[in-house]
């Protein structure tokens, strides 16, 4: 079945690395067994975290992903 919005997702997260075969070594897409791409949680977090937020230097996307990182485990300590 062929999902526009998916395609647009994906197009989206090639445009901002740079190519398919960039968007797979950093694991933002996986490839299935028919050749299908499909974006991963990695892809996703880089949209939601980094493109979505207009962060531009790498400093930024580093502390983005530390605060991310940190919020998700204080989340997953106060769930237990």
């Amino acid at each position: 079945m062929y999902d526009l919005d998916r395609h647009r997702t994906i197009d989206r997260l090639i445009e901002c690395a740079g190519s398919k075969e960039r968007c797979l070594e950093l694991g933002f897409l996986v490839q299935d067994d028919n050749s299908t791409l499909h974006l991963s949680p990695a892809g996703l977090g880089y949209l939601i975290d980094i493109v979505a937020t207009d962060i531009k230097t790498l400093p930024a996307v580093y502390a983005a992903g530390y605060n991310q990182a940190l919020a998700q485990t204080s989340f997953e300590i106060q769930q237990q």
